[in-house]
């Protein structure tokens, strides 16, 4: 028994290592265990870098956004209530200007320095609601402990957006045209209590409706008003061409432009209407036509037959490298009795800046207090032709010169002059900062007799009477 356990145990001693050989496994295949496992773990530490920068990158985030946090030594602010409805942003807008002038012509001089601030105020409660505060210290020229003139509200505007394009504004509106500043501009001054209401559509173009009280006259009285209606469209079928549409009517007081005739009880009608068509054939040039009418009811006038006109627009622009030269053309058929076209600042009195030159048109620079020689596109109503240049040169994007000539003529006043004088600008703006202009020029003009001024439909001088009025002007203006 003994002997046959010894030989047993021999036996089993013998076969163990090959059934330890058996169970191990190839070589091979402990070679790829080994490069499986090896890419796994490379696989594991990138996870856990891109983890690492994810990190980092919140934590950075987060001391950005919260100061107090990356400094734990300054204490943090006591939370300020939240105003309600709250206010998303705020921002100042504004105009500070300064212009001096010298005036020289046969009949006086003129000679000062005025200034004007213009200081917005706009808050954005959320995507739909907004408003615009506009306020204004006007033209002032005297003062030694404070201005004579006293602050007054400019713009008044609150916009609500209704979402699928549809949106309105109310209150004191700054109201431009859709003809280049020939009917009547906010760039003057034309800022009545209005509502307008816009759809806009990229397919069907921007729809305006608005209604725009001028004057009220007596409250206890119905028609002795000025209120502007108007309806206009505009759309860009593609990049190179646009399309402007108009129609404006407007329910004036009897005798508004001739207050000679006695007080108001009734309004009467003035219309507007045409179109404007824009086309860039190329990038560097640039062609305008506009072609509008009018009706302009006698009784507004005073005048024995009702007023009507039309009036034709051509403008071409081309750029050359830093120079650009544009061609002005405008016609507005006239009366002797101021019966022919009119826009509607010939009864407003207000203005636009549709010409080129300085002194029978003005620019921002020239706006100021020699403006009383600037005539509107019609002479009101007297008829008038031009034909204006204007060449700008970029010396570089800090300097620019601008030159300019106009003749205007062609206007039918009974018993005067055809023509209506020669105008010549030279200006150079010096930009001194984003936000910081120096305007300097000098302009010259031929004025003869029949020079019509904007403000209030009176001849500037008697019959027979010419002048030569020569200015120089500086403005020193920040706009933001």
């Amino acid at each position: 028994m003994i002997r046959f356990l010894a030989v047993l145990l021999a036996v089993l001693f013998l076969l163990v290592p090959f059934a330890r050989a058996a169970e191990e496994p190839d070589l091979s295949e402990v070679l790829s265990e080994l490069r499986a496992l090896k890419a796994e773990l490379r696989k594991k530490d990138r996870e856990i870098e891109a983890l690492r920068r994810e990190l980092s990158e919140l934590k950075k985030r987060l001391a950005e956004r919260e100061p107090s946090v990356a400094a734990p030594s300054v204490k943090p602010e006591k939370k300020i209530p939240e105003i309600s409805p709250p206010v998303k942003r705020i921002a100042f807008g504004g105009q500070y200007r300064i212009n001096s002038y010298s005036v020289h012509t046969h009949r006086k001089n003129l000679n000062a320095s005025r200034l004007r601030i213009r200081q917005n105020l706009d808050l954005v409660f959320d995507s739909r609601l907004r408003t615009h505060l506009q306020v204004e210290l006007g033209h002032t020229h005297a003062n030694l402990t404070t201005t004579e003139k006293r602050l007054k509200v400019r713009h008044a505007v609150l916009s609500y957006a209704f979402g699928g394009g549809f949106s309105a504004e109310t209150g004191i509106l700054p109201l431009s045209d859709r003809a280049r500043d020939m009917l009547y501009s906010a760039d003057w001054d034309y800022n009545p209590l209005a509502l307008a209401l816009y759809y806009r559509s990229k397919r069907l173009g921007d729809f305006r409706l608005f209604a725009a009280q001028l004057d009220e006259g007596e409250e206890d009285l119905a028609h002795d008003d000025f209120v502007h209606y108007e309806l206009d469209w505009e759309r860009k079928f593609s990049p190179a061409l646009k399309l402007s549409l108009f129609a404006l009517y407007a329910e004036v007081a009897e005798n508004y432009a001739n207050p000679a005739g006695g007080p108001s009880e009734h309004t009467r009608p003035h219309l507007n209407y045409g179109g404007m068509l824009t086309w860039k054939p190329y990038e560097d040039l640039t062609f305008r036509a506009a072609l509008i009418g009018s009706f302009t009811d006698r009784e507004i006038l005073g005048t024995a037959d009702d007023a009507s006109g039309w009036l034709l627009r051509l403008e071409a622009e081309k750029t050359f490298g830093p120079a650009a030269l544009s061609l002005l053309f405008t016609h507005a058929s006239g009366d002797e009795d101021g019966e022919g076209f009119l826009p509607l600042m010939a009864l407003s009195g207000t203005y636009g800046y549709w010409g080129y030159t300085g002194i029978l048109t003005v620019q921002g620079p020239t706006d100021t207090g020699f403006d009383d020689t600037a005539v509107n596109v019609s002479n009101n109503g007297y008829g008038l032709t031009t034909f204006q240049t204007r060449l700008t040169y970029n010396f570089s994007e800090r300097l620019r010169f601008l030159l300019s000539a106009g003749w205007f003529g062609d206007t039918e006043a009974r018993g005067r002059d055809s023509t209506v004088g020669y105008d010549f600008l030279g200006m150079f703006t010096l930009r001194l900062h984003r936000y910081l202009t120096l305007d300097l020029g000098l302009d010259f003009a031929h004025l003869e007799d029949s020079v019509n001024g904007y403000a209030d439909r009176k001849f500037n001088f008697n019959p027979g009477d010419e002048e030569d009025k020569l200015a120089v002007f500086s403005r020193l203006q920040a706009e933001f």
